[in-house]
């Protein structure tokens, strides 16, 4: 099989065999499983992998590694050519499932904590140079 790289606004929801769909804007990869047992296979840009173009063929870095899937599916997409690598135990596969969940779950609550402090300082900063200038 070969993957074909797709620059999309939104990830369609039937994919078709053999293309990479990419968002830029939502930061967001989708392929079918390229075992082709047609798992829906969702990557994060640029938190867990880079995704581009070669001459219209797609690349992904690092290896995919299907653990959501019955095929545990391990790869390499490389200018639309596959290399099929070694599947994951059902015991690595589990925990990349849980190291990634963990590790999401926490890059969301720094997310949170960022977004929730700056409206707050800027009010803060703003009332400041309001009251040096008699506001």
């Amino acid at each position: 099989m070969r993957f074909a790289y797709q620059a999309v606004e939104r990830i369609p929801k039937q994919l078709a065999e053999g293309v990479v769909y990419h968002s830029e804007e939502f930061e967001v990869a989708a392929l079918l499983c390229a075992c082709g047992c047609g798992h829906r296979v969702m990557l994060l840009v640029p938190d867990s992998h880079q995704v581009y173009s070669e001459s219209g063929m797609a690349t992904i870095r690092p290896s995919i590694s299907v653990c959501d899937a019955r095929c545990k599916a391990h790869y390499v997409v490389t200018a639309g050519d596959v290399e099929m690598l070694p599947a994951f135990s059902e015991a690595l596969a589990a925990s990349v499932m849980r190291n990634q969940i963990a590790r999401h779950a926490n890059r969301e609550t720094k997310r949170s904590t960022w977004t929730s402090w700056v409206p707050t300082t800027f009010a803060k900063v703003l009332r400041k140079i309001a009251s040096l200038f008699g506001g």
